[in-house]
């Protein structure tokens, strides 16, 4: 599985995600299957399928009758990913033990030795003509679950208590998320309440969230007294208050015991055909997830030592249990990041990308994973296939605003503007609290003001005050680079040489500007934005020179190339010419490979207008 390979689908139309002709509704036997809302339904209670299972069950029902071979089925299952057999015959056990079918007795899905699989029970009447004879539809299903989990309350008594405090939590958070039935908040906005006094009404009215997750650890002689409680937010209502007297060891138990509880009381029908997955997103191994609960803190704050110091406990996690999908994601993200911005000890670029490579490899679904993965990929040129994957995705997990905010990015990269700002809405539809890279987008789109809104000034160290200098507001960008002095080394050629622009230092800025040309660790949007700052000085031959690295590494966009004012001094030169052709043939290809993936469905577009 090393050899892991992402491949990009020319036709993606038949995948069970797309929106298919005739119904979207199938009822057999006790089940009511609504492919568009990706909810099974048996006798009106909702069951907990993993994603991949859900397809596999539509793809299943609309060839009802007729045998599908195995490898048509992992081709539409995994369009982009090279997986083993065995992953299939897994989700077909998975899927025959939610609908209380066997192999022996099936009456739903039939095995044909060595060749594949068949839905093999009779079908209901397409529910569009159920509908019409009798009414309203069978089941009225339900949206998804909006929960906030907050940060324990716990004793400074207890070793490591910061971790235990927020990272705890937000594992929690992060195994819910990779659950359909759940759109989850982060814990970072939880941490804008009093943790002590918050209450449960404010918390819901400010964050539109269902149901609260509260706790708080103290010692006991056993070492840890935890309790945990589900509270209804609306009306402040107790649903379960739980608690428990644990070792450190039971820390692992203790994620799982909760996840399990909370999937039981809001998602679970009775019995095991709705039982959540038995890892629940944590590894198996209680010093494990003590190093991945430390190593998570540390990359709260994405500074070079503290993401090598996290790479060094991501891999001492994993030395424990090789098989824990989100260590090797978040690896991989402390690989990148170490590798762009660790420049006194260079890194392997590849490192990254074999890291997620294994996370796929264990676990081809998770969120975490294709969301992180998306940096490595726009940054590496690949961003068109970034965007695909991620369409891809999106309709088996439509209640996961990190696919959206992972689209955001890849489809700005493509020049598919308009798609990312749908991304964007789409993602804060799912939870109005969530950041993107969207203030980049409108800067393309030379919407400044709203690049000044959008952006996330807490950790910005460029973008605000290039937005304010394009606006004019050139003392008002001098003074906020001023207070960034130390941030330069994050992107050197772009802040030196806009700090020696709005100081009139022609000289210095050029300089800064040539030396970043040469340097390869230059990210292609970092490149797009140097190559704007040697126009406005003037210096068309490099500006030229950097526009055709952006470009040449996957970052294009035609509709900026065309009404920038900043690249006004381009225009005139036969190479700026040609490299509009390079980006607009690059763009369309990206467009076509937007449409083909299902894009317009997934993400509807309004039309951009400068500066609008």
């Amino acid at each position: 599985m090393e050899n892991l390979k992402f491949l990009q689908v020319s036709d993606p139309r038949s995948r069970p995600g797309s929106r298919p002709d005739g119904a979207q509704r199938y009822v057999f036997g006790p089940f009511d299957l609504d492919t568009e809302k990706h909810l099974l339904v048996r006798d009106g209670v909702p069951i907990a399928l993993p994603p991949k299972c859900f397809e596999l069950l539509c793809i299943l029902i609309r060839s009802h009758g007729r045998l599908i071979e195995k490898d048509h089925l992992m081709r539409q299952l995994w369009p982009n990913t090279f997986v083993e057999e065995a992953n299939l015959s897994n989700l077909i056990a998975v899927l025959r033990k939610a609908l209380g079918d066997s192999p022996a007795q099936s009456h739903y899905i039939q095995t044909v030795p060595k060749l594949g699989y068949r839905f093999a029970a009779p079908l209901a009447a397409p529910v569009e003509a159920i509908s019409k004879a009798q009414g309203p539809a069978i089941v009225e299903v339900p949206r998804a679950i909006r929960i906030i989990v907050f940060p324990f309350r716990t004793s400074t008594e207890l070793e490591d208590h910061a971790c235990l405090t927020y990272d705890m939590p937000a594992a929690i958070a992060s195994a819910l998320a990779e659950l359909n039935a759940f759109t989850v908040r982060s814990v970072q906005l939880a941490m804008a309440f009093d943790q002590v006094l918050w209450d449960p009404k404010a918390v819901a009215k400010a964050t539109d969230v269902d149901y609260i997750v509260a706790g708080s650890l103290s010692p006991c002689l056993a070492g840890i007294h935890a309790m945990i409680q589900l509270i209804q937010a609306e009306s402040g209502t107790l649903v379960w208050s739980k608690s428990w007297d644990i070792s450190r060891g039971d820390l692992v138990r203790l994620h799982q015991g909760v996840f399990q509880l909370i999937v039981h009381t809001l998602v679970r029908a009775a019995g095991e055909r709705s039982a959540a997955p038995a890892h629940a997103g944590i590894p198996s191994h209680p010093e494990a997830y003590n190093s991945y609960l430390t190593a998570n803190q540390l990359c709260t704050k994405r500074r070079p030592e503290n993401m090598a110091l996290a790479r060094d406990l991501y891999v001492a996690c994993l030395e424990k249990d090789p098989n824990f999908a989100p260590a090797w994601a978040r690896l991989g993200r402390c690989y990148h990041f170490l590798a762009k911005f660790a420049k006194e000890k260079p890194h392997d670029p590849r490192l990254a990308r074999t890291a997620f490579e294994r996370a796929f490899a264990l676990n081809p679904d998770l969120v975490l994973a294709h969301s992180l993965y998306t940096a490595v990929q726009a940054d590496a040129g690949d961003a068109e296939n970034a965007m695909v994957r991620l369409l891809q995705q999106s309709p088996s997990r439509p209640n996961a605003p990190e696919l959206f905010v992972a689209l955001v990015h890849a489809c700005r990269y493509c020049g598919q503007l308009e798609a990312s700002l749908a991304a964007h809405s789409r993602a804060r539809e799912l939870d109005p609290h969530v950041h993107t890279s969207v203030a980049h987008t409108h800067f393309l789109l030379g919407n400044y003001e709203k690049t000044l809104f959008w952006y996330d000034s807490g950790v910005g160290v460029y973008l605000d005050a290039l937005a304010l200098a394009c606006l004019g507001r050139e003392q008002e960008a001098s003074a906020l680079l001023w207070t960034r002095k130390d941030r330069f080394h994050a992107m050197p050629g772009a802040m030196y040489s806009l700090d020696a622009w709005l100081r009139g230092d022609r000289a210095s800025g050029i300089e800064a500007l040539r030396a970043a040309q040469a340097d390869p660790g230059y990210e292609p949007e970092a490149r797009f934005y140097m190559a704007r700052q040697a126009a406005k000085f003037g210096e068309v031959d490099l500006a030229n020179a950097l526009l055709s690295q952006s470009i040449q590494g996957g970052f294009y966009s035609t509709f900026t190339l065309q009404h920038d004012s900043w690249l006004d001094s381009l225009r005139g030169s036969t190479e700026f010419a040609r490299i509009f052709d390079s980006a607009r043939e690059r763009e369309a290809h990206s467009r076509e490979a937007f449409l083909n993936a299902a894009g317009e469905q997934i993400l509807p577009c309004a039309p951009h207008e400068a500066g609008d």
